[in-house]
């Protein structure tokens, strides 16, 4: 009876935490975000983390229900919101004076995350749109903090990374529609030659859909990429 009521009090506080929301701060920059469990866990169980990133103006819980609600194997999924400001909602960096004032504080929060859930290896990003044009930045900037990065219709300039890059240690897996009208499918294109000329190991897949449909068409695929990632660590 005492074992069965002890497991009725973890279930309930693992039902609790599973969607709590937290933020974490370094430098004096506040990132907010939720915390999300798939598969069978416990909230104190070592897990591989999931960094996810919405796209600007969108918010943590619609882009999760979008985008990342089918994941079936066991993990910590950290949907964090953009830190700035907007007439259109929250939104990451876009400018190189902005990515100097919150890239590498991201990458510490990350590193801080890391140690503050019981995880394993280093976490996976995926980032979507804006969230993808972060991605792409710690991918060339501060790729030692993950394992792989999935950037998904982002992009990223050269102008953007301001000065010296850290050794590109992450394997980047890259998304992007031909048919894209928010974040051309040439500028995707150009991205990924901006990472392969800072030595990024980068992977590339272009599908026939827009910007707001990559997830209706290519949701499948991109889980089951993440997901195999997700085994592996």
């Amino acid at each position: 009876m005492k074992n069965n009521f002890l497991h009725f009090i973890d279930r309930w506080l693992w039902q609790w935490f599973k969607g709590s929301t937290d933020s974490v701060s370094n430098n004096d920059l506040s990132f907010s975000y939720i915390v999300k469990y798939s598969g069978e866990v416990s909230s104190s169980d070592y897990l591989p983390m999931l960094i996810a990133l919405h796209g600007d103006g969108d918010a943590v819980d619609s882009f999760y229900e979008m985008a990342l609600d089918k994941f079936n194997v066991r993990a910590r999924i950290i949907l964090i919101t953009a830190p700035i400001s907007h007439e259109m909602g929250n939104v990451w960096p876009y400018s190189a004076d902005q990515f100097a004032e919150y890239g590498k504080v991201f990458s510490q929060i990350v590193d801080t995350l890391a140690i503050k859930y019981p995880t394993v290896n280093k976490p996976i990003l995926l980032g979507f749109s804006g969230g993808g044009t972060m991605a792409y930045y710690q991918a060339v900037k501060h790729g030692d903090s993950y394992t792989y990065i999935f950037p998904v219709s982002g992009l990223l300039f050269k102008e953007q990374l301001g000065g010296r890059s850290s050794k590109p240690d992450a394997k980047v897996y890259a998304y992007h529609g031909k048919s894209d009208e928010v974040v051309s499918f040439s500028a995707g294109k150009e991205a990924i030659k901006l990472l392969k000329k800072k030595g990024v190991n980068v992977n590339f897949t272009e599908f026939e859909s827009g910007h707001h449909g990559l997830f209706a068409e290519m949701k499948s695929e991109i889980t089951q990429a993440v997901e195999k990632k997700l085994k592996s660590l």
